[in-house]
């Protein structure tokens, strides 16, 4: 939650900084995604750090580094100042969430991984929903580096957390569980066109889900008159049906024996409720329905390819892995907010909607055929 909420926290200010520093929606975009440009620079080496030191050695040092970073907002000034800060927080941040996955991984048999990377996947909904909640008040009344202290107040209550509760698992475990049936477990999966396909299907899906997650909040202030509270507290609302998707989808890949069928389902169904959208975002009431649906939708597909990457790799290689997923992701969540912005610029929000359910239709195709999980838990422990 405080990695993330300090990654994409920048999402729930953009009015405020827009009105602070006097840039354009492209320009506050380009800030809001330069946290994920620091994270696609860094994250493969921070993932080699995790197969290496582990996974408590890297959360740790990951989060005092966001935290120190963060407490440096108040002393810099301008958006030159303010975006070389938020590439930092970014670089320093990133490992955090591949690094919670393979210490989840590593601790659940095949047959229980999707429910309990569902369960950790929640933190990202959770840490947006208190950003979404939190952010736009501190915003608004005190200033934007004010607002940007907020996760790093988050990174420094849950280090102690880490450093107690971070246990590795046993190397019994670790091996018993090693990933979707590769033999041997240190061959390199890259050399198979699968994980490069669930790689590309993570990194597509990433432009609807930070398409809304970037812009609904300004949407709902620009485009239909709502307060940045108000907005910042309807999208905090969502994270919760949005974590209960994913625990949901977790579920769902367990019993169906699939992690990504299930993805192909949720991918069309956020696709054609964000042409819905730009169909009706002239309604105000059914706009806002529709942002509430494609948000939930959008965000639902996080644990299922995470959980499918680290399968695919096997544990030796998980921690690269899902670095290397996080990287891709993060080009996604780079590039998406500067490219949106301008489509925003030249045409609306209807345009970059539809834009975005294009990347999500594109993510079917691209997704591989596997064979079912179960078959290969009742060969593991």
């Amino acid at each position: 939650m405080a990695s993330l909420s300090a990654l994409f926290g920048v999402a729930f200010v953009l009015p405020e900084l827009r009105q602070t520093y006097g840039i354009t929606i492209t320009q506050a975009g380009t800030l809001a995604g330069l946290p994920s440009l620091g994270l696609l620079l860094t994250l493969l080496g921070w993932g080699v750090v995790i197969d290496r030191y582990g996974e408590r050695f890297t959360m740790t040092a990951s989060l005092a580094l966001t935290a120190l970073l963060l407490a440096l907002f108040p002393t810099v000034e301008g958006p030159v100042g303010v975006g070389s800060l938020l590439f930092l927080v970014g670089a320093a941040g990133g490992p955090v969430n591949a690094a919670g996955g393979r210490l989840v991984m590593g601790w659940f048999a095949v047959r229980e991984r999707g429910l309990a990377m569902g369960l950790r996947q929640t933190a990202q909904p959770l840490g947006m929903g208190l950003s979404a909640a939190l952010m736009p008040i501190l915003a608004h009344h005190h200033g934007f580096a004010a607002a940007m202290l907020l996760p790093g107040v988050l990174a420094v209550a849950v280090l102690p957390l880490v450093v107690l509760f971070a246990v590795p698992p046993p190397d019994s475990a670790a091996s018993g569980s090693a990933g979707a049936g590769r033999s041997p477990a240190t061959s390199s999966p890259y050399r198979h066109a699968a994980i490069w396909r669930v790689h590309a299907v993570s990194m597509l899906l990433g432009v609807p889900q930070f398409t809304v997650v970037t812009y609904a909040l300004v949407y709902l202030v620009e485009q239909h008159g709502w307060s940045a509270p108000t907005a910042g507290a309807l999208m905090a609302a969502v994270q919760i049906p949005g974590a209960l998707a994913r625990m949901g989808a977790g579920v769902w890949s367990d019993r169906a024996g699939s992690r990504l069928g299930p993805v192909r389902v949720v991918s069309g169904c956020g696709a054609v409720t964000l042409v819905l959208l730009a169909a009706a975002s002239s309604l105000s009431e059914a706009a806002v329905v529709l942002l509430v649906v494609g948000a939930v939708l959008t965000m639902s597909h996080n644990g299922l390819t995470f959980t499918a990457v680290a399968e695919t790799a096997g544990m030796v290689w998980a921690g690269r892995a899902m670095a290397a997923q996080n990287s891709l992701q993060a080009v996604s969540s780079t590039l998406t907010p500067v490219l949106m912005g301008v489509l925003i610029d030249w045409f609306d929000y209807r345009a970059a909607f539809v834009a975005a359910a294009v990347f999500g239709a594109a993510a079917i195709a691209v997704i591989p055929r596997t064979r079912r999980v179960g078959a290969r838990a009742a060969r593991q422990p």
